[in-house]
């Protein structure tokens, strides 16, 4: 499967260490993580899919189901999106939020207390509502959406429209854990917002963090303009291409090498790397 590769970064055989293995070619390109030899993770990307898992939509509401708990949205497709009302929550406490006037007279944005039955009167036929893709179309089912939006970063998840923090449960050490938890209390992260640490943050320094924040934002910041300017149906964020994920997933400082039959993939993902 794997013919023709040139490699570009060190000279060790495919059963030493820890590779990343890209084969492209023009229909389809394959990615495989290996560990000491072992498979460990092995993704296809074919040329012709558009590939909505992890993409944002600004859609619109056009049935609602009541015995299915469910409504559908219409994001731009032939099928329109199933969204469970539980799936809707997030969203609807940030439209919902109220603004509670403290004794000193500052001003604090409170979320109200929002269940599934809430959820029609909140978003009507005809409404708007920003959407992620969770899973995509099977058969005659249209994707799965969710208003838990989540922008992975390379060492954070940033959760836009929820204020929880979190640490990888993959990170087991207690004084890792305290750390990190530590350098999370002093990162600026706007109000109404969270953060999860990725597997990958483990004994990394707070720069790293601030950096990856300061990135998610901006990109958070450019969908939002187009959430507001752009009418829906429409996708305000793509997730990125196979290339670019393993980039932003896999390649740490644990990976020793690099192997690629295609030079213009090098030279982007080198680009890419440079950046994080």
């Amino acid at each position: 499967m794997f013919s023709r590769i040139r490699k570009f970064f060190g000279p060790k055989k495919l059963g030493e260490g820890n590779k990343i293995v890209v084969n492209c070619e023009r229909l389809e390109t394959r990615v495989a993580l290996l560990e000491n030899g072992s498979l460990e993770e092995y993704t296809v990307e074919r040329a012709n899919d558009d590939n909505i898992v992890g993409s944002i939509f600004k859609g619109i509401v056009r049935n609602i189901e009541p015995g299915l708990n469910a409504m559908f949205v219409d994001i731009g497709f032939d099928k329109n999106a199933f969204l469970h009302y539980w799936d809707a929550i997030p969203a609807a406490l940030e439209e919902e939020m109220e603004t509670i006037e403290r004794a000193d007279g500052s001003k604090k944005q409170k979320k109200p207390k929002i269940t599934s039955k809430d959820i029609p009167s909140i978003y009507p036929i005809g409404s708007e509502v920003m959407v992620q893709v969770t899973k995509g179309s099977i058969g005659t089912k249209g994707p799965r959406v969710t208003t838990n939006i989540s922008l992975p970063g390379r060492f954070m998840v940033l959760m836009p429209l929820n204020d929880q923090f979190g640490i990888s449960r993959k990170i087991e050490s207690p004084e890792e854990r305290k750390r990190l938890r530590r350098i999370m209390e002093k990162l600026t992260v706007p109000e109404g917002m969270g953060v999860i640490l990725r597997t990958v943050a483990q004994g990394k320094r707070a720069r790293y963090f601030v950096r990856d924040l300061h990135m998610l934002l901006e990109q958070w910041d450019e969908i939002a303009e187009l959430r507001d300017t752009k009418p829906a149906p429409v996708r305000v964020f793509e997730e990125p291409g196979l290339i670019e994920r393993t980039v932003r997933d896999f390649l740490t400082d644990e990976v020793d090498e690099v192997v690629c039959d295609d030079l213009e993939q090098v030279e982007f993902m080198k680009e890419l790397a440079s950046q994080i």
